[in-house]
């Protein structure tokens, strides 16, 4: 059963310290300057009802995070670190299926902020406003994850009462897990309303959004989200952290 929660624009939008951060600006006086554009695009977002999201909870069969014997196969394990959903396998990549080791269940989820902020970026694109089209973009992005955010931590107040842990949210596209990963989790998600699908090149349509993997399982670990983690030379939250 897929667990479905919806938001209000109002609830899971930016503050103004999330939009910094996400616009990359460091200088106050310069976020100030900016902030009357800023709030234009916020007030076009306010009737925004394409913001929902949740959870399919399926057992998770065990992990195969095997270290092989010379450099070579370290590298394929690496790259194919396996974690068993019944006949479903995912191929998440050695570190993430080590995390998933204490796992009794996954979480699998999709989240979506909608279609109406790539719209608009795209419509202040076609009018030559580069500004807003970068703000809408922006705060799709931020607003898709606060409103995963507000999922999360509803299933693990749901965990706790079960006297259950969760782990951190882990996505085809990050950490060594291929973006193709997307058709084996989409294929592990019930029926829903969230609107998401998968392009041929496993893209999520809207853009807006965020698929994944939660662990659930008695010694469940939070562990730190960094850069350390994950090798990937592409990762722009990488390029972000060390600019």
């Amino acid at each position: 059963m897929f667990r479905e929660y919806r938001f209000r624009f109002a609830d899971v939008c930016p503050d103004d310290k999330m939009l910094e951060a996400a616009l990359q600006i460091t200088d106050e006086e310069a976020y100030q300057d900016l902030l009357p554009v800023i709030r234009g695009v916020l007030g076009r977002l306010q009737e925004n009802p394409g913001i929902v999201g949740g959870y399919t909870i399926c057992p998770c069969n065990g992990v195969d995070v095997k270290n092989g014997r010379n450099v070579a196969e370290f590298i394929q394990n690496v790259k194919n670190g396996l974690i068993y959903c019944g006949q479903t396998k995912l191929e998440a990549g050695k570190r993430i299926a080590s995390y998933m080791k204490e796992a009794s269940a996954l979480a699998v989820f999709v989240c979506t902020a909608g279609s109406l902020f790539t719209d608009l970026a795209n419509e202040y694109l076609k009018q030559g406003d580069l500004p807003e089209a970068f703000i809408a973009d922006a705060i799709g992005s931020v607003t898709v994850e606060n409103a995963m955010d507000r999922i999360q931590q509803a299933l693990e107040t749901e965990m706790n009462l079960q006297e259950m842990k969760i782990s951190n949210r882990y996505s085809p596209g990050y950490c060594e897990w291929h973006v193709s990963g997307q058709q084996a989790l989409f294929s592990l998600i019930d029926d829903n309303h969230t609107g998401v699908t998968l392009t041929a090149s496993c893209l999520m349509q809207p853009i807006k959004s965020v698929s994944g993997i939660i662990g659930i399982g008695v010694d469940m670990q939070r562990r730190p989200y960094g850069c350390s983690i994950c090798h990937s030379s592409t990762c722009v939250y990488r390029r972000i952290k060390h600019k």
